[in-house]
């Protein structure tokens, strides 16, 4: 019965990275692409969890917290790109705006 059950969790899981890969590949905006790596590595951690279930062993650990932290730092990494990009976009707009000649009539 197990068996049965990891089988279908597996299936599941690549149909959620087959979705997941989509949207890293096609994704129309950067922050579609960056929640599609981090659903990549989720169903990445989740098929090391079935694999270590299915051999009965506890050996997958390390590499299930590597690629959560791998997960975790991909995410921040972009976020804080996109803070920077977003807060450099902000600056040049206030600095036009100043620049700029009042057109009040």
């Amino acid at each position: 019965m197990t068996s049965i059950v990891v089988y279908i969790c597996y299936v599941q899981l690549a149909i959620a990275a087959f979705f997941a890969l989509k949207r890293v590949l096609q994704g129309p905006t950067t922050l579609d692409r960056a929640i599609g790596f981090d659903m990549l590595t989720t169903t990445t951690v989740g098929a090391v969890v079935l694999v270590s279930i299915s051999r009965h062993t506890q050996l997958y650990i390390e590499l299930m917290l590597i690629f959560s932290l791998l997960g975790f730092v991909g995410t921040v990494a972009f976020v804080s790109y996109l803070h920077r990009d977003l807060s450099q976009r902000i600056s040049r707009t206030q600095s036009r705006r100043k620049t700029s000649p009042d057109q009040t009539p």
